[in-house]
């Protein structure tokens, strides 16, 4: 399988840095290809131009074939204001473009990134416990507008994200326990459910 990981992480030694290596050994170690944007390191322009919102998408076609060779999107980064950083929603809106992406024609079950799966891993800074606390911070309702409104609508295959609650905080131990059980939901890749959503 063909995997290309979206990173977007400005601290080279942040624990989004430790899962991105982690994901990069584990997937290369069960014979899967990588591909990596690192969109800090790259210093990827977020910003849609004029020129591409009409078509040209020439400025973007490295990011478009690394996309259209991936048969799995794997993103990775921090969750920031309960979203993706700026660069990477900039990569999204660059990269999922009109005609590649969706048209108006395609979308759901035939949309145009059919066959291929996408995937989040994010890390968020407080306990699981606290996003127990009230239903508006349900991580799987504030992920929706991003595994619904973005990936499934394009027609990729859901998986279920890994989420890493407050790295921050943790100790060694639960360190360890976190990347162990990263570990063990990329070899389980090939049996995760993916995510079902209704297209009306």
């Amino acid at each position: 399988m063909n995997v290309l990981i979206i990173y977007a992480h400005p601290n080279p030694s942040s624990f989004n840095a430790t899962l991105r290596d982690l994901a990069v050994r584990t997937l290369s170690q069960a014979g899967h290809s990588i591909l990596l944007s690192d969109l800090y390191t790259m210093r990827f322009n977020p910003v849609l131009s004029a020129q591409e919102l009409q078509g040209d998408l020439q400025d973007i076609q490295p990011e478009i074939e690394k996309v259209r060779r991936a048969d799995l999107l794997l993103f990775q980064f921090p969750d920031w204001w309960y979203g993706m950083p700026a660069i990477m929603k900039g990569w999204i809106d660059r990269v999922f473009a009109y005609g590649f992406a969706y048209d108006d024609q395609h979308s759901f079950e035939n949309g145009l990134l059919r066959g291929k799966k996408a995937m989040l891993s994010l890390t968020v800074g407080a306990r699981e416990d606290y996003f127990r606390q009230a239903p508006q911070r349900d991580l799987m309702r504030v992920l929706e507008p991003i595994h619904y409104g973005i990936f499934a609508y394009c027609g990729l295959e859901v998986l279920p994200p890994f989420i890493a609650y407050g790295p921050g905080e943790m100790s060694e131990a639960e360190r360890k326990a976190t990347l162990e059980a990263f570990r063990e939901h990329l070899k389980r890749l090939p049996e995760l459910e993916p995510l079902r959503f209704s297209s009306t």
